[in-house]
């Protein structure tokens, strides 16, 4: 018996379709095990917006010289999370009487937060105004106008917290 052998032009054909069979093969086999994906995950980090806090001393227990009263802060958060302020300080600025006292001639009100640094834990969820009490965080010294009897006083505070989202 006679062995076929393959001319010139057989051998070709043959290389290439035992080429294209190896490429395609090793191609399959590395998609294969190559089904994992990467990319850039991408979260853009929300903007804190400043918080608007008022003080003022409370209505229902007027200041005297050498005197207390309770502090309230109103603490407006535009936040899209809640807050948690953990102090409140005397912020820039100075402490006013209430528009008819300043007429009558309040101007030297002699009055100041009881600390540098009211310790608290207060909660303001977002997008709230929250209203709190320190009680007996305002003092009168004896430097007080005559004129400021009976009047309320608006506090600039300053106050730190943290985001007290979970």
């Amino acid at each position: 018996m006679r062995k076929a052998r393959l001319d010139r032009r057989g051998k070709t054909i043959l290389s290439v379709a035992v080429a294209v069979a190896v490429v395609v093969n090793a191609s399959v086999a590395w998609a294969y095990w190559s089904l994992s994906g990467s990319g850039n995950a991408v979260s853009v980090a929300g903007s804190a917006v400043e918080l608007e806090l008022n003080g003022r001393s409370d209505e229902s227990k007027p200041l005297y010289p050498g005197g207390s009263t309770n502090l309230t802060v109103t603490v407006t958060n535009k936040n899209d999370f809640p807050i948690k302020i953990t102090t409140v300080s005397p912020g820039p600025g100075s402490v006013t009487a209430d528009a008819s006292h300043r007429d009558a001639g309040c101007r030297s009100t002699g009055v100041f937060v009881a600390s540098d640094v009211l310790r608290v834990a207060w909660e303001v969820p977002k997008n709230t105004i929250g209203v709190f009490t320190v009680s007996d965080g305002l003092k009168m010294n004896n430097s007080s106008d005559s004129a400021c009897q009976g009047a309320t006083f608006s506090i600039p505070v300053r106050a730190t917290g943290v985001s007290n989202a979970s």
